[in-house]
């Protein structure tokens, strides 16, 4: 029934679309095409961090690797954006994200789609986040690095055998698969959006999900949203479901909420995730353990150009042996933005990350601090 549901959004956003078609086609002779236009980012940054000096070698292990202190990195992206508005008052947007980082996937495709706005809501087809991604919210911050995320690990190093995984957060349905999006109007201040995900491998072939020889994971999502002003806070919060299908050991399912609260200068908010396996005779795999993880934050604008910020987060997941506990990840951190005008933005920040292992192995365990400043320039 699910799938029917996308299905009858999908045509119907098709139909209001055709509608207007004779009004797109003759906009096209007096008009021309929708024109694209360049916008992004490039942020720069510079780090100093210092490992666990037993996690980097021992007395018994000298050949173990040595890390420097120093860390340059960057993330860049390009976007090319273009939209126009049909006669019908249908939106019509593409976007084309383009990374541009020589360290990772340089010039490679990010997010590519086309977007459908209107009285009906917002559908999104193509290469894009999910619905609970768009809705989400969570620890307010600043700073260069973000801890709910892995920008951490460039400076503080995640030991291998830890199996809490690189990318973590509280966040659901950061992938850019294939998928259809809908998203509703928002109705005093809730909106809710779901997404459909037929292959979780990009490529144009059927996907192959039946039978025994099925290779194939489907992803869904569910989220609301609710956003409003009461009084003198403003609040958002949002709660979301989220499931990966597929074979027994790559089955997910995954629920999270998150809330912001904010009064004046001052935002605190946070957010928790849990995911765990679809059939609970895998929920001790490595393939698929369970994970906790949540962040806590408050954050203070100081003036129109400073924020400055606090924030906690901590993940944990159960290992594939039978020690007892559990492998970790506690960080926390303090940061700041500042803005020089023109879309030029120092940022920086001071953390300290946490890595646990239920072993005790030095190799399985580091902690360290790490103090990193940049620039970020959006355009």
């Amino acid at each position: 029934m699910r799938k029917s549901l996308y299905m009858t959004t999908a045509l119907a956003a098709a139909g209001m679309l055709a509608f207007g078609a004779t009004g797109a086609v003759a906009g096209s002779h007096t008009g021309g095409k929708i024109k694209i236009g360049l916008g992004g980012f490039l942020n720069t940054y510079i780090g100093y961090a210092e490992q666990d000096g037993s996690f980097e070698s021992t007395a018994s292990a000298t050949t173990r690797v040595g890390y420097d202190q120093i860390n340059i990195k960057t993330d860049s992206e390009v976007y090319f954006t273009g939209g126009t508005k049909l006669d019908n008052g249908v939106g019509v947007n593409v976007v084309i994200q383009l990374e541009g980082d020589p360290s990772g996937a340089n010039g490679a495709i990010d997010e590519s789609y086309v977007k459908l706005t209107g009285g009906f809501g917002d559908v999104r087809i193509g290469s894009t986040k999910f619905a609970s991604f768009v809705l989400r919210h969570g620890a307010p911050g600043a700073g260069a690095v973000a801890l709910g995320n892995p920008d951490t690990n460039s400076f503080i190093v995640k030991p291998a055998n830890n199996s809490v995984g690189a990318a973590q957060g509280t966040h659901i349905g950061g992938g850019d698969q294939m998928k259809l999006v809908y998203i509703t109007p928002k109705m005093n201040g809730f909106r809710v959006g779901a997404s459909y995900v037929p292959s979780a491998t990009n490529a144009d072939t059927m996907p192959a999900v039946g039978g025994t020889a099925g290779t194939e994971v489907q992803m869904y999502d569910l989220v609301a949203s609710y956003e409003n002003k009461l009084g003198g806070m403003d609040l958002k919060a949002d709660v979301a479901a989220f499931r990966e299908q597929g074979a027994a050991a790559a089955s997910i399912d995954g629920r999270r909420f998150g809330v912001t609260l904010g009064f004046g200068a001052v935002t605190i908010g946070g957010s928790v995730l849990n995911e765990d396996a679809v059939d609970s005779g895998q929920s001790i795999l490595a393939t698929n353990p369970d994970m906790d993880s949540m962040d806590v934050g408050i954050s203070y604008k100081m003036s129109a150009a400073t924020t400055i910020g606090l924030t906690f987060f901590n993940a944990k997941k159960e290992n594939a042996s039978g020690t007892a506990g559990e492998d970790s990840v506690s960080k926390y951190g303090a940061g700041i933005n500042h803005s020089l005008g023109s879309g030029v933005t120092f940022v920086g920040s001071l953390a300290n990350v946490q890595w646990e292992d239920e072993s005790t192995a030095d190799a399985d365990n580091n902690d360290g601090w790490l103090a990193v400043a940049g620039i970020k320039v959006g355009f």
